[in-house]
């Protein structure tokens, strides 16, 4: 039977995030609200987490990390290949808004892979070579599958000019849809859950389930559906 494209769409998305280096910096979130110089979200800022492959994700706490990235590439090759076979399968019309929605999102790991590596002396005060390697890796990876499907498949000027500008603002934080639930409201929830006292050995911040909710709709207000 064939797949729906939404769950085309979705298979695609996991392996953009799967895995994924990333931190919340405080600065962006109090610029959008002051509540969040709380000390019971000290936490949650500024503090570098590592997704696994398999979607369990972790405080880093500068382990090990670079053999988590160092297969992102290829992952994300996986992503043209699949991407090869449906430009072939699917209608003009469908495979036209499949790619928009797809790049769109990989114009915004583009632009947050990159800020992250230019800023993160500025957010994160102690952190390894190897933690910072695997931020050059995560950038590098997405830099290249954002010029191949540049290149390679028709994306609209809108999703290449998207983010044109370098930084993050609060403007781009507060259309940051809920962590938990993926609706597209402040984010309340996250913060509120991560703040809990963390009783897992390795730091568990949430579950896969939820990062799927949060990731799949990505960041900045994007519709995928």
């Amino acid at each position: 039977m064939k797949k729906p494209l939404k769950d085309n769409h979705n298979e695609l998305i996991h392996l953009l995030y799967k895995p994924l280096i990333f931190y919340f910096p405080r600065k962006l979130w109090t610029d959008l609200d002051e509540m969040w110089m709380d000390k019971k979200f000290d936490s949650v800022f500024n503090t570098v987490v590592l997704m696994q492959t398999n979607g369990d994700n972790y405080i880093l706490d500068d382990g090990a990390s670079n053999f988590q990235l160092l297969g992102k590439a290829s992952v994300l090759a996986e992503n043209i290949y699949e991407l090869l076979d449906l430009k072939v399968k699917l209608s003009s019309e469908a495979f036209s808004f499949l790619c928009e929605r797809y790049s769109l999102s990989v114009a915004f790991y583009k632009h947050v892979s990159n800020w992250m590596l230019e800023h993160i002396k500025d957010y994160i005060s102690d952190f390894s070579e190897e933690t910072l390697n695997s931020f050059k890796i995560q950038k590098v990876a997405f830099d290249e599958h954002w010029d191949y499907i540049e290149k390679h498949f028709l994306i609209p000027d809108h999703v290449v000019n998207y983010f044109d500008n370098a930084q993050l603002n609060k403007q781009d934080v507060a259309k940051i849809p809920d962590f938990i639930t993926g609706d597209q409201l402040l984010t309340g929830g996250i913060f509120e859950k991560l703040a809990q006292p963390i009783k897992n050995k390795k730091k568990v911040l949430i579950t896969e389930e939820e990062a799927e909710k949060y990731l799949l709709k990505t960041i900045f207000d994007l519709q995928l559906e």
